[in-house]
């Protein structure tokens, strides 16, 4: 669930709602900094999770008595043994922000979830002066100037907080004269794009776009690159492959996910990938499949190290079998990549750096 989509989706429904943010947190807590829960229906429906059990009910309650008030509220939630009759047995404590939201925020979200789509990280700034709200702004990454409403406002403190919240990811909270100032980092949502449109690519699409990818698919056959066959997907391109990549703008934030009918397609496609800023690269196929694939490249020229840098086989090693179970083990890879996740649970490609080496070394050999 995206909880900005959410939020958006609840301003057209009502013309206020409630927004809970965790800004803080130390010690052992059920949910982390930045998790939000929206409050709709004047409290009857919630969106999202701040930790769930009594200490949601807490933060709902404390929402519900700012409802209509026009204020906000950072309420501080300690989790220690003492409340663990209560369900709150995590031994931390926690900031919340709660705040009301309404449709003239309407035009920031969709600056922020413009910026979100292209993949750009970007800041939500939140300004509150005795506890009411008096502007709320995105900035984003490239931004070289601040737009905010008449008033006092630290704009060059702000633009420079607001880059290193980008830089850090860590909410900045701080005061500037009776102004309450709030900066979250919001990141860029990270572009899959999935050469391929069969029965694994439609399991990997629908399991990627739940944890927040943004996917594009690509086939070259009409009944396998549609809307019907992947509703989840972003976008959707039915074009030959090579046809295809010239339509792409690959960045540092793009994951690509090579997952064709065949093996010379899929040569092909990396071929044109492996010199591209995206951050991951992976190629679905056997070792041996794999294998046959570099010493093509090698005989071609390119260098082992590019081919060190893909991610082949395709997913991490947890004995998947099934279509379904090797989307999952290929959406887990993606997750540890973009969180910078251990390495505990090895990747089926793990065992590729030393025979590709072999090979290499053997195909010097049989040049000579």
């Amino acid at each position: 669930m995206d909880i900005f989509q959410e939020i958006a989706r609840a301003l057209k429904e009502e013309e206020q709602i409630m927004l809970a943010t965790i800004i803080s947190t130390t010690g052992s807590t059920p949910a982390a900094e930045l998790s939000k829960m929206i409050i709709k229906n004047h409290g009857l429906t919630t969106l999202g999770t701040v930790g769930g059990g009594c200490l949601e009910a807490e933060v709902l309650s404390a929402a519900l008595s700012l409802w209509g008030k026009g204020q906000a509220a950072v309420r501080i939630f300690h989790l220690t043994e003492d409340n663990t009759e209560s369900g709150l047995i995590c031994g931390g404590s926690l900031e919340v922000l709660i705040e009301p939201l309404d449709r003239s925020f309407v035009p920031v979200l969709e600056h922020l979830l413009s910026t979100r789509a292209d993949g750009e990280d970007g800041a939500l700034v939140t300004i509150l002066e005795e506890n009411k709200p008096v502007s709320k702004f995105f900035v984003r990454a490239n931004d070289r100037t601040v737009h905010l409403s008449p008033g006092t406002h630290p704009i060059s403190l702000i633009r420079k907080t607001a880059l290193e919240v980008i830089e850090t990811h860590v909410v900045a909270h701080f005061r500037s004269g009776t102004e309450e100032i709030f900066i979250e980092p919001v990141a860029g949502q990270p572009r899959l794009i999935i050469f391929g449109g069969g029965h694994i690519s439609k399991f990997v699409c629908g399991l990627a776009s739940q944890v927040g990818f943004r996917v594009t698919i690509i086939d070259d056959r009409v009944a396998f690159a549609n809307r019907e066959r992947f509703p989840e997907a972003a976008e959707v391109i039915c074009d030959d492959f090579l046809g295809a990549i010239h339509q792409l703008q690959i960045t540092p934030n793009t994951y690509i996910a090579i997952i064709t009918r065949g093996h010379k397609f899929d040569e092909l496609i990396l071929e044109h990938v492996i010199d591209s800023e995206a951050k991951y690269v992976g190629v679905i196929g056997s070792k041996r499949k794999i294998l046959t694939a570099y010493r093509h490249y090698l005989q071609k020229g390119i260098p082992r190290e590019k081919m060190g840098r893909v991610h082949a086989p395709i997913g991490l090693d947890i004995g998947a079998v099934t279509a379904e179970e090797i989307a999952l083990s290929i959406v887990a890879e993606l997750i540890r990549v973009r969180r910078g996740g251990s390495d505990s649970v090895p990747s089926m490609s793990d065992a590729m750096p030393s025979l590709l080496a072999t090979l290499e070394e053997r195909s010097k050999r049989e040049a000579t």
